[in-house]
């Protein structure tokens, strides 16, 4: 038998189907989702598909699987606790956005910007600047990275730290080079580049979906080390 499994969690309910490519038998089922500990449930999914088919581990032969973890992490806003580390001068970038706003006449604006994402005062601006061709017009002081990430991690307690350069997507050397400063100091803390994640232009895109990142990363990270380490005992 060859089995191929896809599996779906949901905030209730986790969707299980297996595929027999050899007889094209179609099997359909669902469990409760763990919200507590969702892969509990993926692998409460596994067992009872493996059960209907009559298969055993070794016959899945692909295995698909899609979450809402990430999703649910940002709606409820209990994602990691993060930094933003920008170019001087940029520091208020995400919370301005693009300046477009539903009602331009309200006295009474909430922003419409992800500003749950990081307080004003984890967002760090540093001295460093790329032309637009990415030529290094002042280069980036090592000290002064070190003195942020040094503020963010032990007076601020982030997990988690975005960063995003101005024109980092066309030359991403002051983000590699702030990425290896951090993971030498703070080797558990986890980053993000702009210039891996969104390497294009418009900055307030470009740190939006960095900070996203960055702030489902650890959460997501243990979520599927905890799934690699749990399909390897299973050889499957």
């Amino acid at each position: 038998m060859g089995l191929l499994i896809g599996i779906d969690i949901g905030g209730t309910f986790t969707d299980i189907v297996g595929l027999d490519t050899n007889s094209g038998e179609l099997a359909v089922t669902k469990v409760p989702s763990t919200p507590d500990n969702f892969a509990q449930g993926f692998f409460n999914s596994l067992d009872k598909i493996l059960r209907l088919t009559g298969a055993s581990p070794g016959d899945v032969v692909r295995l698909v699987h899609g979450t809402t973890v990430a999703t649910n992490s940002i709606i409820e806003q209990k994602g990691a606790k993060i930094g933003i580390l920008t170019t001087s001068g940029f520091e208020d970038t995400l919370i301005m956005g693009r300046q477009c706003r539903s009602d331009i006449y309200s006295l009474y604006y909430d922003p419409e910007t992800p500003t749950f994402l990081c307080d004003r005062q984890r967002i760090i601006g540093l001295i460093e600047r790329l032309d637009a061709q990415g030529n290094v017009l002042t280069p980036l002081n090592e000290a002064d990275v070190l003195e942020a990430v040094d503020f963010l991690v032990q007076q601020q307690g982030v997990q988690s730290i975005a960063v995003c350069y101005l024109f980092s997507f066309v030359n991403p050397v002051h983000e590699r080079c702030t990425e290896q400063l951090i993971q030498q100091r703070y080797p558990k803390v986890r980053v993000s580049l702009s210039s891996n994640i969104n390497p294009r232009f418009r900055e307030y895109e470009r740190t939006c979906i960095t900070a996203f990142d960055a702030y489902v990363g650890p959460e997501m990270a243990a979520y599927i080390e905890e799934l690699e380490n749990m399909i390897c005992k299973r050889n499957i």
